[in-house]
């Protein structure tokens, strides 16, 4: 019995698949034509969750574009339970009746209604999740959320509902020995929440897991500090980072990676490495050269890892598959590769 995480090439976004014998849960929908092709090629008949950290547009299709997927996909396979991010609902509703004029209202209406029609049917069943919330179990495997509690995500979003990278949903994964965090882009009070939640628990080593999803495609927030601290207590061997050549915000920022390096090279840490999904600027270009380019990210995509996927037995055994089959000559070719140490921070 074997439990396998892939994470979708998906450029600067996340979309990830989490498969076992018995059942198959989908986190995120950052590319959902990378995704259906995905699920075409390995000839799914069920996705038995879908969990939607947050309702940014590379994590989240629209509520179109996923009523849409909805339709085609329920007509093919079995979905059993969308986990929508919190207040969504409410928040197209409200835009609807704010501006009755915007022509893309009808196409929001009807999106409305389907997921309404489908809900009252139980077709698909649909929940938003919190911390100390519903949990997924099948089998081995368990899903909880860490992030948010239900005080949190409430009161944020009475505070500043613009926010929503703080109260996107933090995912522990467990198959028997085994765990997976997956942080999707949680960040500034988000991320001290988080942070003292795992901190004030009775015994945090709960939370010390195999492998960590580096959250907002190697952001790093002003509140780094807090992030490093969370990534040492949660002490990972492997750090995943979903990001894309040509994205527009500096992403991978130096600082991030520079935190990576430093945790590898702390003895008391178990993290051995590090792997990216797409090559960014930063393994290209030296310090001085990327003061030039603003923000602005590569011409084009390049893979580095590709897709990759975590294959792991019930003992905490785990081994990593890369698309690239020659991924150890493209991170030889880039001239500031990070995970080989050659980053220019400087």
């Amino acid at each position: 019995m074997t439990c396998q995480l892939t994470f979708l090439p998906v450029g600067n976004a996340d979309s990830i698949v989490i498969q076992t014998d018995n059942s198959l849960v989908v986190v995120d929908l950052g590319n959902l034509n990378v995704l259906e092709e995905w699920l075409e090629k390995h000839e799914i008949s069920k996705i038995d969750r879908i969990y939607i950290t947050h309702a940014h547009g590379d994590h989240f299709p629209s509520l179109i574009r996923l009523a849409n997927f909805i339709s085609t996909w329920n007509s093919k396979i079995s979905i059993g339970k969308i986990h929508l991010p919190y207040k969504v609902i409410e928040i197209a509703r409200k835009k609807i009746l704010a501006n009755t004029a915007n022509s893309k209202n009808g196409s929001l209406n009807l999106a409305l209604q389907r997921i309404k029609e489908w809900s009252d049917s139980r077709a698909v069943k649909l929940s938003p999740i919190v911390r100390d919330g519903e949990e997924y179990s099948e089998g081995l495997i368990k899903i909880e959320a860490l992030h948010p509690s239900q005080f949190y995500v409430e009161n944020h979003l009475a505070i500043s509902g613009s926010k929503l990278n703080e109260i996107s949903i933090v995912l522990q994964i467990s198959y028997g020995d085994f765990s997976a965090l997956l942080l999707a882009d949680i960040e500034g009070a988000g991320l001290t929440d988080l942070l003292r939640f795992l901190q004030n628990s009775s015994d945090s080593t709960i939370f010390k897991t195999n492998i960590v999803k580096i959250p907002h495609h190697g952001a790093y927030p002003p509140n780094g500090n807090e992030l490093k601290d969370l990534l040492a207590l949660v002490d990972a061997e492997i750090a995943i980072l979903s990001v894309g050549s040509k994205n527009p915000y500096g992403h991978v920022e130096p600082a991030l990676f520079n935190a990576l390096i430093e945790l590898q090279n702390n003895n008391t840490q178990r993290l051995n490495k590090f792997i990216c999904t797409e090559v960014t600027r930063t393994c290209i270009h030296s310090k001085l050269e990327r003061s030039s380019m603003g923000k602005s990210g590569l011409s084009t995509p390049q893979k580095c890892a590709g897709e990759i996927v975590i294959i792991t037995n019930n003992l905490g055994e785990w081994q990593l598959k890369t698309e690239m089959t020659n991924h150890s000559a493209k991170i030889a070719s880039l001239s500031h590769a990070a995970c080989d140490g050659r980053v220019d921070i400087s």
